[in-house]
């Protein structure tokens, strides 16, 4: 590897942003090349369509299938097939990664069902889900499917690592097939997402976030400020959308005017009953048991509590002070 510890770790935690990630996703599948061993890819999508395939080769497209396919050992792909440069007769690797962005059928994951699956399951380093529809139901999966692959991992001791999004950034998945094979396990959050990609909100990234904090709101599509009015999604949605950018590096939803849908949380599209392009913000068509409901009102709030905080404070001082002992006079002095 040419590439020191530190460099490779800033290359698969996005440092670099825009077109430099795609140079990024390159310098780190070179370091995997220069392994003696290097990780052998099992990738379902259970031979269904390939909708999910294109769209998360989409950004790069070929370049990203040519990292996957000869970068890695791909040794089984239903819609591709196996172009890894390993001969036949070599051995692979003792503990595979399977890549699921199809989740297998039900009849292969109910308990009690053994079979191949859970026999290659329990062998495997990990199982990395891409794509939201895989990770929390949605299109092709319901939430149970999703509940009985998750239960079918617990059972065969298999780590679980979830890549959401429409569709899943590809130097995602670059970076935690690198991070699994130079520094181990990754750092997941509660929906079991790597913190290195998904620890932070889109909001906190965006480049609008300065009208946000200033209360500048777009009205309309095209206007300047904030889109939370608009729909946007981005307080509630942890991704690197902002810095990587999309389609080469040249744009991503907010940049090109239009609202975060959340894509890549388990409540898309509904997103908890507001809609895919409902207002988080109040009013009419927002939904006022959400916390972001009242997020232009948050520092008319915040005065409010520290005045109401003052008054408690000086009401507090009047009733309970302590009376003031009376001090007798002094005595007169009697001058002679």
């Amino acid at each position: 590897m040419h590439l020191t510890r530190r460099e490779l770790f800033k290359l698969i935690t996005v440092s670099a942003s825009g077109a430099a990630v795609l140079k990024a996703m390159e310098e780190v599948a070179d370091a995997l090349t220069s392994q003696a061993n290097p990780p052998a890819l099992i990738w379902l999508n259970d031979g269904g369509d390939d909708l999910n395939l294109l769209t998360l080769l989409g950004q790069a497209l070929p370049r990203f299938l040519e990292l996957v396919t000869v970068h890695w050992d791909v040794q089984e792909h239903a819609g591709i097939l196996p172009t890894g440069y390993r001969t036949a007769g070599e051995a692979g690797s003792a503990a595979p990664i399977f890549v699921v962005e199809r989740l297998p059928p039900s009849e292969a994951v109910q308990p009690g069902a053994g079979g191949p699956l859970s026999e290659r399951l329990a062998m495997a380093k990990a199982a990395v889900i891409v794509g939201t529809d895989a990770c929390y139901g949605g299109i092709a999966h319901t939430a149970q499917d999703v509940a009985r692959f998750e239960t079918l991992c617990k059972r065969t001791q298999t780590p679980l690592i979830k890549l959401p999004g429409v569709p899943t950034p590809p130097h995602h998945l670059v970076g935690v097939l690198a991070h699994l094979e130079f520094f181990g396990f990754p750092r997941l959050d509660a929906h079991r997402r790597p913190l290195i990609y998904y620890g932070e909100t889109v909001c906190s990234q965006c480049e609008r976030r300065g009208d946000l904090e200033a209360g500048r709101f777009a009205r309309r599509f095209g206007e300047e400020g904030c889109l939370l009015r608009l729909g946007c999604k981005g307080p509630i949605t942890h991704n690197t959308c902002p810095t990587a950018r999309w389609n080469n590096g040249e744009n991503w939803c907010v940049g090109a005017g239009g609202p975060c849908t959340g894509c890549s949380e388990p409540g898309f599209p509904d997103h908890g009953g507001v809609g895919l392009y409902g207002v988080l913000s109040g009013g009419a068509a927002g939904s006022r048991s959400l916390f972001w409901a009242s997020v232009e009102h948050i520092g008319y709030g915040l005065l409010g509590l520290v005045g109401a905080g003052m008054a408690l404070q000086v009401l507090r001082r009047v009733l309970f002070a302590a009376p003031q002992p009376t001090r007798a006079p002094a005595p007169r002095r009697e001058e002679h």
